[in-house]
């Protein structure tokens, strides 16, 4: 049985290939920051192997690092309906990579494209105008009063030459967006630094072009393929293989007979989580098994 350190290091050749030619991140640091991740959630440490490697190796993608002091990206167990070998419905952990909106604002600006950008929410009591995509708008607000429900969000990013670039988005877009996420998790527990991200996202697609531009596509990338996109088409990431078809469940007891195949030689754990798909307890009875 693997280790989620093997697991982990098995990741190492396509990250480095990848990181080495923008050297942002390095294996050293992020293999450690992966790996304090999955032993500090219990979640993550069920996901599927594979899609833990394709979550690191898509950190070497966007170059942004996982320590948590940082806060620009994480990785997220995301549970997904999926088939098991036998066709029927069963409910499994992914895992995915996670930039956040502090993340997305520091690609932004590494790109070189746009001196600095800044997204807002605008509520039901607020008294917003927009004055068209050259021009700032006028945003007047009761800061700390009740403003409202979220009405729509703007964007306003200021190029190198001192221009300003700004888009709106109403709450109805942001709404189909959402709809198109994989997950709702998310959304649902942070709806506004979510709304944030999405007005980003698509105001980008009007930012002066550099040849950095490309780590911003792949950030979009892995947010469409997570959180939903209505209007971007991103450089799709090159993935490793998905994962087969999954395994069929195994009863407590065609496991312990199992468990006394492989104490005897006659079986193996590999050959065991190739066929069948382990809850959380059953790996724990294995553990205890093989260590006796």
């Amino acid at each position: 049985m693997s280790t989620w350190v093997e697991i982990i290091e098995d990741a190492a050749p396509k990250f480095n290939k990848i990181a080495t030619a923008s050297d942002l991140v390095t294996w050293a640091e992020e293999s450690q920051f992966a790996l304090q991740a999955v032993m500090k959630n219990d979640k993550l440490a069920q996901c599927i192997p594979v899609t833990v490697q394709n979550a690191i190796i898509n950190v070497a993608a966007v170059g942004l690092t996982l320590n948590p002091a940082l806060g620009y990206a994480y990785l997220v167990p995301e549970s997904e309906k999926a088939k098991d070998a036998n066709g029927r419905d069963v409910w499994v952990q992914n895992c995915c990579l996670r930039v956040s909106f502090k993340g997305l604002l520091k690609i932004a600006t590494d790109s070189g494209s746009i001196l600095w950008v800044k997204a807002e929410i605008v509520k039901a009591a607020d008294k917003f105008t927009y004055r068209g995509p050259c021009e700032l708008p006028i945003h007047e607000m009761d800061a700390f009063g009740d403003r409202g429900v979220t009405v729509g969000a703007y964007c306003i990013a200021k190029t190198h030459q001192g221009d300003y670039l700004v888009d709106v988005m109403s709450a109805a877009e942001i709404g189909k967006i959402r709809g198109a996420a994989k997950q709702d998790g998310v959304r649902s527990k942070w709806p506004e630094e979510m709304a944030k991200k999405a007005i980003i996202k698509r105001a980008s697609k009007q930012w002066p072009k550099t040849d950095r531009e490309d780590r911003l596509d792949k950030a979009v990338a892995v947010l469409n393929e997570y959180e939903g996109s209505q209007e971007l088409t991103a450089q799709p990431l090159e993935q490793p293989a998905k994962p087969a078809a999954l395994p069929s469940p195994i009863t407590d007891e065609r496991l312990a007979k199992a468990m006394v195949k492989i104490n005897a030689g006659e079986y193996t754990t590999e050959k065991l989580f190739a066929s069948f798909q382990l809850t959380a307890a059953q790996h724990d009875f294995v553990n205890s098994e093989l260590l006796i």
